[in-house]
């Protein structure tokens, strides 16, 4: 049964998301929160993901502090992060590093969702990568981001479903 929730929210996401018209605002005003957050600016070494055309665009906030921003690599279900040196297109059609160091261990990891709830419930893209990594790393705080208009009453939660500490929208900081 929540599997077939999980589905009817990713699609009420991605109509949300095509029908909002103010991404690239949006976006600028979710990097200005993140870049002024106090566990932004504590953190040095940042997990990221490089944000598909739907996604918020936090990248600007990478220039304000020196932060080592890490991105992942998936090579079948695992997950790595990686200091880029070069991106390429990967098998998931996101970009991700094709050569590069790996990260030292983070003080903050970025997570992308579908959507959201105001409890850290998030819903991913299905494959679960991010909860299996998140799994096997408890401790690193976790900010999710999104637009305001994918945050939803409730995510419907498995035990494999992991929470974030707090998301990040054009209306919300951490």
């Amino acid at each position: 049964m929540i599997p077939n929730e999980k589905q009817i929210l990713r699609t009420a996401a991605r109509r949300a998301l095509a029908a909002f018209p103010g991404k690239k605002w949006a976006s600028g005003e979710i990097s200005r929160r993140l870049a002024e957050s106090a566990i932004w600016k504590n953190s040095r070494v940042i997990y990221a993901y490089h944000p598909l055309p739907s996604e918020p665009d936090w990248q600007p906030a990478a220039v304000a502090g020196e932060h080592i921003i890490a991105f992942p690599r998936i090579e079948g279900n695992r997950m790595e992060f990686l200091i880029p040196s070069e991106f390429t297109l990967g098998g998931l059609g996101i970009q991700e590093p094709s050569e590069g160091e790996i990260a030292p261990p983070p003080d903050l990891i970025l997570v992308p969702g579908m959507a959201f709830d105001q409890s850290g419930g998030r819903l991913g893209r299905g494959k679960g990568h991010y909860d299996r990594w998140l799994m096997g790393h408890p401790k690193v705080p976790r900010l999710g981001l999104c637009f305001e208009c994918q945050i939803v009453d409730a995510i419907p939660l498995e035990d494999h479903d992991l929470k974030v500490d707090s998301v990040v929208t054009e209306q919300r900081g951490p």
